[in-house]
């Protein structure tokens, strides 16, 4: 889960709806833009952080019984594997496409990791061999799953940068990421709050996005459990951007 703090309390937002703001994001990206199966490049950038959320897996709480932010969570490489191993799962019973750009989002979240741990590693090789497999039966070459693979990564680190409230004040420019286009793209705050995106890469010049976030005002919970139900009983609050062209 995503966690920001501000003088209302926490503010939770499940990794299911940062995906759901992803594929907001993505329906909106120009079609110049878009490679293949792009309904499939949809699901799969709206579905890439599904089946996270477990309380039965995880620790959500530091040892202060404070909510932490998915950043701060520590997560031993069975972990790792067992959620990768469901997701990737869940991907392949889609589409075989889905799976490869989910299968991509995987290797580059866990490559570096595979440097130190065996397991990683291998579990990343033997999925590649199946990306390669898929791609050659589908007969589709891997530069083009790798450009709408972009589209997925821009999308969610994007959807990240909103739902974390990080975008800097001023008028002052945070780096998204390189990746459409094997472009550097950057957001930034206008006068009147609308946010820009440069280079521009949508099909409307102005657009609405939205996501819900969940608000906690406890300051610490007793254990996992009570930290579970006041977070299923809490009220949905709705969060909205204006994004305009420069």
């Amino acid at each position: 889960m995503i966690v920001r703090t501000s003088k209302k309390g926490y503010h939770i937002i499940y990794h299911a709806c940062h995906g759901v703001l992803s594929g907001l994001i993505a329906s909106q990206i120009s079609e110049e833009y878009r490679g293949k199966f792009w309904f499939e490049t949809m699901i799969a950038t709206t579905d890439h952080d599904d089946r996270q959320l477990n309380f039965t897996e995880k620790q959500y709480l530091s040892d202060l019984g404070i909510p932490m932010d998915f950043t701060q969570n520590e997560e031993t490489v069975a972990q790792i594997l067992k959620r990768c191993n469901r997701v990737l799962h869940d991907a392949q019973n889609k589409s075989r496409w889905i799976y490869i750009l989910i299968s991509l989002h995987i290797d580059f979240l866990y490559k570096d990791l595979a440097e130190s741990s065996k397991q990683i590693k291998v579990f990343l090789s033997e999925h590649k061999d199946l990306r390669n497999m898929k791609l050659k039966d589908m007969k589709i070459k891997e530069s083009e799953a790798n450009k709408s693979y972009e589209i997925l990564r821009f999308c969610d680190r994007l959807s990240l940068i909103l739902s974390k409230d990080e975008i800097p004040s001023r008028g002052r420019k945070l780096e998204i990421n390189r990746s459409i286009d094997d472009k550097e793209y950057f957001i930034f705050r206008n006068e009147d709050e609308s946010i820009s995106i440069d280079p521009w890469i949508f099909t409307d010049d102005e657009f609405e996005l939205h996501s819900e976030e969940r608000i906690l005002q406890t300051a610490q919970f007793n254990n996992q459990t009570d930290f579970e139900k006041q977070l299923n009983s809490c009220s949905v609050s709705i969060l909205k951007w204006k994004l305009r062209k420069s």
